[in-house]
């Protein structure tokens, strides 16, 4: 919990968000392709991406990182109009 800024910090997972960018950078080719596809089994490929680009991180690990690179994703094409 940080509240030197008066902010309490919610996030509990700090190693992953350390790690946030790179994972990001691996992943949006990825979902940068599947813009216009369907998303059914996008999110397999991208746990693959980051298996393969992280292989020490435990699966639970890589459902989280997974779930907040697409929403990320998703709110950076909605403030680019795309």
């Amino acid at each position: 919990m940080n509240e030197s800024n008066g902010k309490t910090e919610r996030r509990n997972h700090h190693h992953l968000r350390d790690i946030f960018d790179q994972a990001y950078a691996a992943s949006f080719p990825l979902l940068d392709s599947k813009r216009d596809a369907s998303a059914a089994g996008s999110m397999h490929f991208l746990r693959i991406v980051l298996h393969e680009e992280f292989p020490s991180l435990h699966q639970q690990d890589i459902a989280i990182l997974s779930v907040s690179i697409e929403r990320v994703f998703r709110e950076r094409g909605k403030s680019t109009g795309q």
